[in-house]
């Protein structure tokens, strides 16, 4: 008998989401209209509005025509994107960033706190948790509807237990942190959290909200002072046995670089394309190229990235000389990755979007002259779209796409 109750809640908690879930994607919808998508009857679906009407998920906005026959006017039944709110935060080396969202994943207010080199980890958490609180405050909200809060950190995180294993930005953690475990701790309301890796929220945001919407396989990297990728295959992200799926930037590209990465090991993916060496090339560059627009105020150590990329974009021959360098260097990695992941796309995010068509064309003629004949032409490589909001928007998208499973 328990085990009969149990399947009748099981199949109406399925039904329950199916409709929901309809609802989300759906806009306005009768009764009449739902039936059609669903084999449900009409008193079944009825239940199922009331329940959710209760509980602030639907709401009713008005009225629908009546059929040929004459009767009372259906009610009209919307999802209530305010009924809920997700809260996402990133750990960088040097900020806490954090937005709290609607159930449509619509930012409602944002946070940025600034984190000092290595800073103590109680000193963050508790940014963490005025983060939240001023979230929560800012938009005047019922604490009851927060779905969750998930927060990603640089470094290798283990999912499963929430645990930072090992953080390069703040190396005084230690190992094995248990930051979901802390986050409980203080937390004010009862509400689930989920810790990962940044760029596994990176990659979310894409396949929810950008450019991998209708993808099933994708890999977003994310490339400035460091290098990272989020991988999603069949719908699914990626973490690995160890949690090292996505640590793409000490993969070895030129075992003969004089570059020593941040790992101890020469020729890394992300010391040959880091915005740092790119930066130090161009400076050393300055007596050779005096009249570069590069060097437009005549002092090397006052060029910033941006620099480089606007030169590049107009034809200046040291700006082009050390952007193809980069150029090679990401194509022989993104081939590799390629080949291991087979992505429909390949999504560039963080500084180098801002780097222009030349390096984006270059580098898809480049990868097309390396990657294997059957997967060059299909691999789109693209600049991200979702702009500096990507990590914190994935993470409480993450948060939503949990709740609503």
């Amino acid at each position: 008998m328990m085990t009969s109750v149990r399947k009748q809640n099981t199949l109406k908690q399925i039904n329950r989401k199916v409709i929901l879930n309809i609802l989300r994607n759906s806009g306005e919808l009768s009764i009449t209209e739902l039936s059609k998508e669903v084999n449900l009857s009409k008193p079944t679906l009825m239940t199922i509005m009331n329940y959710y009407i209760k509980n602030g998920l639907v709401v009713i906005v008005g009225k629908g025509n009546s059929t040929e026959e004459g009767g009372k006017k259906p009610n009209i039944y919307k999802f209530n994107e305010d009924g809920g709110y997700a809260v996402g935060m990133i750990i960088s080396a040097n900020k806490l960033s954090a937005v709290i969202t609607n159930l449509k994943s619509k930012i409602l207010d944002k946070i940025s706190v600034t984190l000092k080199t290595d800073e103590e980890f109680d000193s963050v958490l508790k940014k963490i948790i005025d983060s939240y609180n001023n979230l929560v405050n800012n938009v005047n909200i019922d604490r009851k509807r927060i779905v969750g809060l998930a927060v990603g950190a640089y470094g290798i995180t283990n999912f499963t237990e929430g645990k930072v294993i090992f953080s390069p930005h703040f190396p005084s953690w230690g190992k094995n942190l248990n930051l979901k475990e802390k986050i409980l701790q203080q937390m004010p309301d009862e509400i689930p959290v989920i810790v990962d890796n940044h760029s596994r929220f990176q990659v979310f945001a894409e396949k929810i909200l950008g450019l991998a919407k209708e993808k099933n396989n994708v890999v977003a990297i994310q490339a400035g002072i460091g290098l990272v990728a989020g991988v999603i295959i069949e719908n699914e992200i990626k973490r690995g046995n160890h949690s090292l799926i996505g640590e793409i930037g000490h993969m070895i590209v030129d075992p003969e670089a004089r570059e020593i990465c941040a790992c101890g090991g020469k020729g890394c993916f992300e010391a040959m394309v880091s915005t740092n060496r790119l930066l130090k090339m161009a400076k050393e560059k300055y007596k050779e190229y005096p009249d570069s627009t590069i060097f437009k105020e005549n002092n090397p150590d006052a060029i910033d990235i941006y620099d480089i990329f606007d030169a590049s974009n107009k034809g200046d021959r040291l700006a082009l000389s050390l952007m193809d360098d980069m150029i090679n260097w990401f194509g022989i990695g993104i081939s590799n990755i390629i080949l291991m992941y087979d992505p429909q796309i390949m999504i560039i995010q963080g500084i180098f979007t801002k780097a222009g068509e030349y390096f984006l064309e270059n580098l898809r003629e480049k990868i097309n002259k390396i990657s294997l004949f059957s997967i060059k032409r299909e691999t789109e490589i693209k600049y991200s779209e979702l702009g500096d909001q990507t990590g914190v928007l994935g993470a409480a998208s993450y948060v939503l796409s949990n709740y609503f499973e």
